[in-house]
């Protein structure tokens, strides 16, 4: 009975294997004599045919690393999203896809002094790499005679003008 069913299966087998290689053999796409790249019809036309000048061009669909000719990247992967719109990373919706801009400016007061120079307070919050806030309250002196200007008028300037909770930095 052994015997039987093992010489069943071994016809099967073979029957199996007789069928399916004429459709492998036949698997070679037709000639075309038109001057394009083939590979727009068939991906392995030139696997069966001779090269032409489209085939040593290089890859059909850009390059492999993802960038084309002239080192611009390919495909979605540019600054533009599906919609055609400019996409900066900026305006992403969603819980985890969302990103703020670099900081935002709370308070901004200018002060005039005596010499050519101009104080002015800037208070912003700067969200970290970790999406915590932090409040910074910076002191900037411009103008040409900036250098005239006390540092204890500054250390005056950001105890009355920057909130308790603010970090200070005089640049």
């Amino acid at each position: 009975m052994k015997s039987l069913l093992k010489a069943a299966f071994a016809l099967v087998l073979g029957i199996g294997v007789y069928g399916f290689a004429p459709a492998s053999a036949s698997d070679r796409p037709d000639y075309c004599g038109i001057d394009h790249d083939h590979r727009s019809h068939n991906a392995s036309y030139y696997n069966h045919y001779d090269g032409d000048k489209y085939s040593r061009a290089g890859s059909y669909r850009g390059s492999r690393d993802g960038y084309d000719r002239r080192g611009r990247r390919d495909g979605y992967d540019n600054d533009y999203n599906r919609r055609g719109r400019y996409d900066d990373g900026y305006n992403r919706g969603g819980r985890y896809g969302r990103r703020h801009a670099r900081s935002r400016v709370v308070h901004r007061e200018t002060y005039r002094t005596r010499y050519r120079a101009r104080i002015t307070l800037v208070e912003e919050i700067y969200w970290t790499r970790s999406g915590r806030e932090q409040l910074v309250c910076s002191i900037v002196v411009k103008g040409r005679e900036a250098h005239y200007v006390p540092h204890r008028r500054l250390r005056r300037i950001a105890n009355r003008g920057c909130s308790p909770r603010a970090r200070v930095q005089y640049l």
